[in-house]
């Protein structure tokens, strides 16, 4: 019956990972379409989510050590947003696409905050509660927003571009990205309490008071 059970967590961990390679495709392909487009802010983006999904994998060498899939999908909705942007097609027939796919920067530094704080607690020895997870995801998310920032005035300054255009716009970039965190953070609290105890187990996100003399320190 041991090796029954075995080969069924052998096999339920194999299309787990299948499915998160499959995931991660799209993010791969959607990274190379910002490539060809010379999208300097996309390819940043694609690049830093692509490095944290591989990350894991090459540290621990182990291929089946992958972020689930529906985070790996996650990092991939921003950078597709933004390819829609000024679709004909969906602009015509969904009236508030365009204020949508407006949102997707914001939403991506979000999504980086979400897949930190999961590998945090999938491949370290971090372990927090649902809620003070959730916080770290608005926290980790200001403060890329913050570096972010930094990096698009040194690029304004020494290559010539124009991303911060005012004061007035970074203003709003970053109210934007905070009300994205927040409503990540509640996401992350509400993607955790719904995924089951044996799904959280297999995936190693152990919560604070799982942990052996937790209390004692």
């Amino acid at each position: 019956m041991s090796s029954l059970v075995r080969a069924i967590r052998s096999q339920g961990r194999l299309i787990e990972t299948e499915l998160s390679w499959i995931a991660s495709l799209v993010l791969f392909y959607s990274t190379v379409y910002v490539i060809l487009d010379l999208d300097v802010l996309w390819i940043s983006y694609g690049v830093c989510a692509l490095t944290l999904y591989v990350l894991p994998i090459v540290a621990t060498r182990d291929p089946f050590r992958a972020v689930p899939w529906e985070i790996t999908l996650l990092l991939a909705v921003p950078i597709l947003l933004h390819i829609s942007e000024g679709s004909q097609f969906l602009g015509e027939r969904l009236g508030w696409w365009n204020d949508v796919t407006s949102l997707a920067f914001a939403f991506s530094l979000s999504t980086i905050g979400f897949l930190l704080t999961i590998e945090l607690q999938m491949y370290t020895a971090v372990r927090m509660n649902n809620w003070f997870a959730a916080f770290f995801v608005v926290m980790f998310t200001l403060g890329i927003a913050g570096l972010w920032t930094v990096g698009e005035y040194l690029a304004d300054q020494f290559a010539g571009t124009s991303n911060l255009t005012s004061n007035e716009a970074v203003m709003q970039n970053l109210t934007w990205v905070t009300v994205g965190a927040v409503a990540m953070g509640f996401v992350y609290a509400g993607y955790r309490k719904a995924m089951s105890e044996k799904r959280q187990k297999n995936l190693g996100i152990v919560r604070v008071w799982e942990v052996p003399g937790w209390k004692g320190g």
